[in-house]
């Protein structure tokens, strides 16, 4: 990214170009084993007798949620999180930090390997969540927030304390742009990444894009011994898709929540990506598996990626930092728009008394410690960790003055073509879909057209089946709802962008 975009990045976060004062010194990472899981299926019976709550021991962490204060005024509250090997020994410092300066207080935590749904919603309904939960603002909104599970975080602290944060990180964690739910840990999503040795400079376009692939991909015997490009579309669900409908001029969701799927602009975008393979001959069938294109980008066999900054630390570890070279995902030659991924957050948020049992005591404890995980010193010892982009403003402020070449290319992504992460129930109902679908199309067996109706027609009636708006509308709250639409313990299939890495 040169001088002159940075800069305009740093204009548009009201910063200076240096560090501030007592900044940590950023020190290069070594190889980072955790990869994105975009997309987890889950299938969620919702039987309030039947509540089962996995959760892997550990020393000093306990199970379970809500309980009481402890003895002599001492309260207690148990943290569900998913950590990365090189974010958690980050949360640990910045939890035991929390601990000395707050005595009375002691968080424990759960190592979920995925908190979803199918373990989140049922404890709930139970009362026996825990107190405080980590995971993607997506699906704390959709999920939890809309179901009424935890709290409004302005009614429990003074407005100023969101005044810290990125206003695209708060607009992650903001329902119906009025409540906030969350408090925003990093803001995170996909950007194009390049092989420097194959592709010197990152193409401004995508007829420049895929010109540049065909120089170097190289196929022998119907094998691809070099590939131009993965673009990563068939092993997600439709997470890095989202960025190539909106080059094509789409869009998921209509401002009420109506999916705006069955569209020119869906085709067109279907078409582009399978072209890649079957008229462009660029990137090799069959790329369904996200471990097999990050091990071919690793070891130099493949140009350009579309990927995230928690997978960067590896590319840079086997490639070399000078041969790593990070810019926002070219323009769509045939409409001039910019692709826009989805810009999302890590996010932490309280459960409600309804849902842990959780004492006022306890409330506000949790109310405290999450504040304290998403505070600009913790988000910066995050990014020292394990290179997460922080969602305070100072902590940008950090990143840029570092000007890591890496980082100011996502930066660039994120700030000026991204878009919002959708945090509302109708989210939920894409994921399935557009997997099988897509599938169907990309196998021959439908056309592009055919495979954008049939995901709308399938989100629409799983939205009807479901009571979700603006199909149906019911006047009980969404929490009732929830209970009322599986009593019969029918399972409700649900696909939640979990940004859990293993």
């Amino acid at each position: 990214m040169g001088n002159g975009v940075r800069a305009t990045i740093i204009g548009m976060l009201g910063m200076s170009a240096t560090a501030g004062e007592g900044a940590p010194e950023y020190v290069p990472k070594k190889k980072q084993t955790g990869k994105m899981l975009l997309v987890v299926l889950v299938a969620v019976a919702v039987v309030v007798a039947a509540v089962g709550v996995y959760y892997i021991a550990n020393p000093g962490q306990a199970p379970g949620g809500g309980g009481g204060g402890g003895p002599s005024g001492k309260t207690s509250v148990t943290v569900w999180q998913a950590f990365s090997t090189t974010e958690f020994p980050a949360f640990l410092s910045i939890r035991n930090a929390f601990m000395q300066l707050n005595p009375n207080i002691t968080v424990n935590w759960v190592n979920q390997t995925t908190p979803s749904p199918s373990t989140l919603q049922p404890a709930a309904l139970a009362g026996t969540a825990p107190n405080i939960i980590i995971g993607t603002s997506d699906f704390e909104g959709s999920s939890l927030y809309y179901y009424n599970f935890t709290l409004n975080l302005k009614n429990y602290v003074n407005s100023s304390a969101f005044s810290i944060y990125s206003p695209t990180s708060l607009a992650d964690v903001t329902y119906n742009g009025t409540d906030i739910y969350a408090f925003p840990i990093n803001i995170n999503g996909v950007s194009m990444i390049y092989n420097k040795k194959l592709i010197p400079t990152a193409p401004q376009t995508t007829d420049q894009m895929i010109q540049m692939a065909k120089n170097i991909t190289v196929i022998s015997g119907g094998r691809y011994s070099t590939s131009g490009i993965i673009a990563g579309d068939q092993s997600d669900s439709g997470y890095r898709f989202v960025a190539w409908q909106a080059g094509f001029g789409g869009r998921l969701f209509a401002s009420n929540g109506a999916p705006t799927i069955n569209t020119g602009a869906t085709a067109a975008a279907m078409s582009f990506l399978n072209n890649l393979t079957t008229v462009n001959q660029v990137t090799p069938a069959g790329m369904t598996t996200q471990a097999t294109w990050i091990s071919l980008f690793q070891t130099g066999k493949v140009g350009i990626i579309f990927d995230g900054p928690w997978d960067i630390t590896s590319y840079v570890s086997a490639l070399g930092a000078n041969n790593v070279g990070v810019a926002p995902m070219p323009t769509v030659s045939q409409t001039g728009l910019r692709p826009l991924p989805f810009l999302g957050s890590i996010a932490v948020s309280v459960l409600n008394q309804k849902a842990s049992s959780a004492s006022s005591a306890q409330i506000n404890a949790s109310v405290k410690f999450a504040q304290y995980l998403a505070s600009n010193a913790s988000e910066v010892k995050f990014w020292n960790s394990a290179g997460d982009f922080p969602a305070t403003t100072g902590g940008l402020k950090y990143v840029m003055s570092l000007n890591v070449s890496w980082a100011n290319g996502f930066a660039e992504q994120f700030l000026k073509y991204s878009q919002q992460f959708f945090n509302t129930p109708q989210m939920a109902y894409y994921w399935t879909p557009f997997g099988t679908y897509y599938s169907a199309f990309i196998s021959g067996s439908s056309t592009a057209a055919q495979a954008a109706s049939s995901i709308q027609n399938s989100i629409v009636s799983s939205m009807q089946q479901y009571h979700i708006p603006p199909y149906v509308v019911v006047s009980s709250s969404p929490l009732v709802q929830f209970m009322h639409f599986d009593t019969a313990a029918t399972e409700m299939n649900m696909a939640v962008q979990t940004g859990i890495r293993d």
